[in-house]
């Protein structure tokens, strides 16, 4: 077991609240360099809240939060600024600047590189022909390469979603943090989003949380840790989420959930070992349909 001092992810004992709410309650977790991880639970239990503390965007009434050996907390602004350089995040609501370009928002993937006077520069004059490069070829991988000059608001959910996949093939982090990147896409294209991510944190060696609601695609994952009212209430692998289990973590919340033998039988945005999972369908982008 890598201690926590090296591992990706450490939390000790930690605390949120927000007036009388308790967000989190107690958590410790350790999760590894390298490790796929999906998060669940029903609606307030926690999650969006449990990525707020690895990014130091909420503050903590007790605990400790250790990134990649460093105590997130504890840390200066330049310090933190470096950290979070290496965390990549897809939020619920994509992230991006609807009024700029889908080149200029993939960019944006580069900021934190760059001094206060550079990101200016740029925004005046465009990235520089290595960033460009760089941009297209991302662009490319999501098949968007050719929607680089249109505003991110004339696109698709699914389309905004992928320019914010390519905007992290641009930050290369060390840890990605994916807050239900599925809720405003059909199936389809969740499934194709989830299998870039899967392919970008393995093709980088990074490692991934996810925030799910589709308990079938959580099933995908090596390793599922749920939270009820803000405390772990699972953590394991996902042969061991039981109707019984998944019955104690969405308590009170409408649930139909997809018994182990028949996730098994879901198309996995894992993909097939020692396969690409990103190639070109006939939509120019994501998994073929197998």
């Amino acid at each position: 077991m890598t201690s926590r001092g090296t591992a990706a992810v450490a939390l000790e004992e930690v605390e949120v609240t927000f007036g009388a709410v308790r967000a989190l309650a107690g958590v410790s977790r350790v999760v590894e360099r390298g490790e796929r991880v999906a998060v669940i639970g029903a609606s307030g239990a926690g999650k969006s809240t449990l990525f707020d503390v690895l990014t130091r965007a909420v503050p903590l009434r007790r605990g400790r939060v250790l990134v990649e050996g460093q105590d997130i907390m504890a840390l200066g602004s330049r310090e933190l600024r470096a950290a979070r350089r290496r965390i990549g995040v897809i939020y619920q609501a994509y992230g991006l600047v609807p009024q700029l370009s889908v080149g200029m928002n993939v960019a944006l993937g580069e900021v934190a590189d760059l001094s206060g006077t550079a990101t200016l520069r740029m925004f005046a004059r465009g990235p520089g022909p290595a960033t460009s490069a760089r941009i297209v070829a991302a662009l490319a991988r999501v098949g968007l390469s050719d929607r680089v000059a249109d505003r991110v608001d004339n696109l698709s959910g699914g389309q905004q979603q992928r320019v914010a996949v390519a905007r992290l093939l641009l930050q290369s982090p060390s840890l990605i943090l994916a807050d239900e990147p599925l809720s405003a896409v059909d199936p389809v294209t969740g499934r194709r989003v989830l299998g870039a991510l899967l392919e970008l944190a393995a093709e980088q060696d990074a490692t991934l949380l996810v925030n799910l609601h589709d308990v079938a695609l959580a099933r995908s994952f090596p390793r599922v840790v749920a939270l009820v009212g803000g405390q772990v209430a699972f953590d394991g692998p996902p042969a061991d989420l039981s109707a019984e289990v998944l019955t104690e973590i969405y308590a009170g919340e409408p649930l139909d959930p997809v018994p182990a033998e028949a996730a098994d039988r879901e198309p996995s945005p894992l993909g097939r070992p020692g396969l690409p999972l990103l190639t070109h369908d006939r939509e120019g982008y994501g998994l073929r349909a197998r």
